[in-house]
């Protein structure tokens, strides 16, 4: 290990040797990290890194390069993620409990059985992330944009998806219980089978979404755009539809509503 880290550190080394001494710290405090001397690294060059299997409760690698690193089965309750390039990491079946990932770039990244309850991800980019059975329990996901991510049988209850951008993604399964949908763009999303009993889904733009079999009981449609989507079989019990625009929808008892 300790030959790996002296090699890793002169590539960086001599990548960084022209740009002066600021770049050359950067690529120290690189390579003490790898080599686990060093608990944090914000804004470090790590793109690629393999980091399995690591302690890295409480890191700071804020603003860091990690395109492609992987995390599998990793601990980061409460790092610190914010504004990193994390585009194609890896974090299947890691502990992400309290992280912090908000504006970060996360576009493809694997979270395959991770645990992400109460972790922050405002405005990042999970664009085709991979989230499947997720848990994100309480999870803060305002404004990040989940165009076509998958994360199907996943945990969101009382997660929060205000303004979020949802387009395409597969919600197969998915338990939401009173989550917050509020003013979400979720056109052409897949919810089959999915419960969203008390969910907040009032402003939501959900046109041609899926709501096949799913369990809308109780939920705020105030305001919310349904129109050509597909509630077939759906439970609709006590949801409040002021102002719904439901034309073109499949209704519960397959009818099309005018």
């Amino acid at each position: 290990m300790r030959r790996l880290v002296t090699v890793v550190f002169v590539m960086l080394a001599s990548g960084f040797e022209a740009a002066g001494p600021g770049a050359m710290a950067q690529a120290q405090d690189a390579a003490a990290f790898l080599a686990g001397t060093a608990k944090d690294c914000p804004g470090c060059n790590l793109a690629g890194a393999s980091l399995k299997r690591r302690n890295l409760t409480g890191v700071n690698l804020a603003g860091a390069n990690l395109a492609g690193a992987s995390f599998h089965r990793s601990v980061l309750r409460g790092a610190n993620l914010s504004g990193a390039d994390l585009t194609g990491a890896n974090f299947n079946k890691t502990d992400l409990i309290q992280a912090d990932f908000s504006n970060a770039k996360l576009n493809s990244a694997m979270f395959f059985e991770a645990d992400a309850s109460r972790a922050n991800f405002a405005r990042a980019d999970l664009t085709e992330a991979m989230m499947g059975s997720i848990r994100l329990l309480n999870g803060n996901l305002d404004r990040a944009n989940l165009t076509e991510a998958d994360l199907a049988g996943s945990q969101l209850n009382d997660a929060s998806f205000a303004n979020a951008t949802l387009n395409g993604a597969n919600l197969l399964q998915a338990r939401m219980l009173r989550a917050n949908l509020r003013g979400a763009v979720a056109e052409n999303v897949d919810f089959t089978n999915a419960t969203l009993r008390d969910a907040n889904l009032t402003g939501a733009l959900l046109r041609e979404s899926i709501f096949y079999l799913v369990d809308l009981g109780g939920v705020d449609l105030t305001g919310a755009n349904l129109s050509r989507a597909i509630l077939r079989s759906a439970n609709m019990g006590d949801t409040k539809q002021t102002g719904t625009v439901l034309t073109g929808a499949m209704m519960p008892d397959n009818t099309i509503h005018p």
